[in-house]
């Protein structure tokens, strides 16, 4: 992981933490893979369940928890399948809370997913949903000379290259086969309001942080990460965030009626 990386990751992780009701909560990682956040969870106390469609970072995941101690390894566990099937594969109404991590991207149909990860939490149980943020993009894309490819990132969630090479400094690509998607935290508010989440928390992750901050000493990183934390939930650094993370707050679970929750 590179400096900006660890950066990022340490300030995503500080936000799902203050999110998250007290261990020993039941949480799903969605889309976990290699359980970069469930396993640290499991180390903290949470029973965790990593949902992943790949079997070998599934693998992985575990090999992860068995590293970092026998009560993390005991407290995870991992079931293959898709991030939009954990309410039919782990039980409707089961979890306390869902981590959904860099998965919007690859989706076709963005509501039906945050439907399916309401499904699986009890009434008042957490959505922790982060994302590629399109205004970051965009802004990025201009800042470069790449106006084109700025220009249509500013009504266009279709990406060829750009979401996955975010990370990696590479420049936008116009739109092809295996196009991914990047979204604005206005886009995500209906669908959240839709699948039955009222918006607890609106937070961004990496305003400042670059590549160069690899090279940061000790006592300058943590000023780094002071800045980011305190302009995470203000505008308008929110909003030119690297990553959008929304805590979602599950609305409480009416009776069954006629065979149906909402």
């Amino acid at each position: 992981m590179t400096g900006r990386g660890r950066v990022r990751f340490e300030l995503l992780m500080g936000q799902v933490r203050a999110a998250l009701p007290p261990p020993p909560a039941r949480v799903v990682d969605a889309g976990g893979g290699t359980g970069q956040l469930a396993v640290p969870l499991a180390g903290l106390g949470y029973q965790v369940t990593v949902v992943d469609t790949s079997a070998a970072m599934l693998a992985t995941c575990l090999q992860r928890a068995v590293a970092e101690g026998s009560e993390a390894g005991a407290r995870l566990t991992t079931v293959q399948g898709d991030a939009a099937e954990v309410a039919s594969l782990l039980g409707p109404a089961s979890h306390d809370a869902v981590l959904c991590h860099d998965v919007l991207a690859g989706v076709d149909e963005p509501a039906e997913l945050l439907g399916a990860l309401a499904a699986v939490l009890l009434g008042g149980g957490v959505l922790s949903l982060a994302f590629p943020n399109r205004d970051w993009l965009a802004l990025r894309a201009g800042r470069r000379g790449d106006y084109a490819g700025a220009l249509r990132l500013l009504d266009d969630p279709l990406e060829a290259a750009e979401v996955s090479a975010a990370y990696r400094g590479a420049r936008s690509e116009s739109p092809g086969p295996g196009a991914r998607r990047a979204y604005t935290a206005a886009e995500l508010r209906p669908w959240l309001d839709k699948a039955g989440f009222d918006l607890a928390g609106l937070l961004g992750v990496g305003v400042f942080a670059e590549v160069r901050d690899e090279d940061l000493d000790r006592s300058a990183t943590a000023t780094l990460l002071e800045l980011e934390r305190r302009v995470a939930d203000r505008e308008p650094y929110r909003s030119g965030a690297h990553t959008v993370h929304i805590v979602g707050r599950r609305r409480a679970l009416r009776p069954a009626l006629y065979g149906y929750t909402t």
